[in-house]
């Protein structure tokens, strides 16, 4: 107990002591800023998704729209999964706090990140009584890296979510190239097969899933997990994203 509540004076203490540095424009974070690394001047380009928005990969339309079924982002998809939920737009700020994270082992990112979900408009209702899944990493790239961003990110959620619960039941098999700059049809042939079961995991079939990445792009890893789960018996699959790029 002790221990516990030293270490969180001594945090109140450094974050008084010491404050953020915004990862935008690299200014002093206020107390009063709805983010730990995000200063007030640059809390407006944290770009909140709302309606109306694409119910595919769930990126805003700006403007009225007749069809919410699918935008330019993801016409070419041919979805496996239900429906894509992205917190935020792959922009600014996001931008800086996801590249943090997967790349320099940002982990105090993950606050930030939190706190943008519990500012998501309708993600309480969205994530539910879902399964979180976290897109897997191969075994060899989470020697290297040490760590599974979309793992950490669905460990928040499920903090921030208590009715949720965090799963892992599929596992990444085949050892794939970075998906970085490829195109479209290359990342569909690169992941082909490439995610399945865990040996001795099964699927609840009246559960929903909701499988989770950190960005969007073109929905094709996050399509081929739940391809990977429909395989084994998933009924209900859907998608997240904390940023959509």
């Amino acid at each position: 107990m002790l221990p516990r509540l030293f270490s969180r004076c001594f945090e109140a203490f450094t974050a008084a002591a010491f404050p953020s540095q915004c990862v935008e424009c690299g200014g002093l974070v206020e107390a009063r800023s709805d983010f730990a690394s995000v200063c007030v001047a640059c809390c407006d380009r944290v770009q909140l998704v709302r309606e109306p928005k694409c119910l595919t990969c769930g990126f805003p339309f700006f403007g009225e729209t007749e069809s919410k079924a699918g935008c330019m982002h993801c016409e070419h998809l041919s979805p496996v999964f239900g429906q894509g939920w992205s917190v935020s737009l792959f922009r600014g700020p996001v931008r800086h706090l996801i590249h943090e994270l997967k790349y320099e082992r940002g982990f105090w990112a993950l606050r930030d990140i939190a706190a943008m979900a519990r500012l998501g408009p309708g993600l309480r209702e969205f994530v539910g009584d879902a399964i979180l899944l976290p897109v897997p990493l191969h075994a060899r790239k989470m020697r290297e890296r040490g760590y599974n961003q979309s793992e950490l990110i669905v460990r928040e959620l499920a903090k921030v979510f208590p009715d949720s619960e965090m799963g892992d039941v599929l596992e990444r098999r085949v050892d794939t190239v970075s998906q970085t700059r490829f195109n479209r049809r290359e990342r569909v042939r690169n992941l082909k097969n490439a995610f399945s079961l865990r040996r001795n995991r099964a699927i609840q079939p009246g559960r929903r899933y909701v499988i989770v990445d950190d960005v969007f792009t073109t929905g094709s890893t996050l399509n081929a997990c739940a391809h990977a789960l429909e395989q084994a018996g998933a009924g209900r699959i859907d998608v997240l994203t904390i940023g959509h790029g």
